[in-house]
């Protein structure tokens, strides 16, 4: 039997607009033998990230991203 993998709990504020983005995804990625998450469409987002980074494919569009939401926490 396979061990299973250790997970951990992450806790993020995002906007209305990306959580919005989180359910379209989730539902265009979903069909009616499986629906897809937010939480599984967050964890493919992290993997497809960290492997356009490392083959260095990241669009620097995608990084002007961040600082629109900075000043938005807390």
């Amino acid at each position: 039997m396979p061990k299973r993998e250790k997970s951990k709990r992450l806790q993020v504020v995002i906007t209305e607009k990306q959580d919005s983005l989180l359910t379209k995804t989730a539902y265009q990625l979903s069909n009616p033998e499986r629906l897809v998450s937010k939480s599984e469409v967050v964890r493919l987002g992290i993997e497809m990230l960290n492997r356009a980074v490392e083959e260095g494919q990241l669009d620097p569009k995608l990084l002007a991203t961040l600082s629109e939401g900075e000043g938005e926490e807390g």
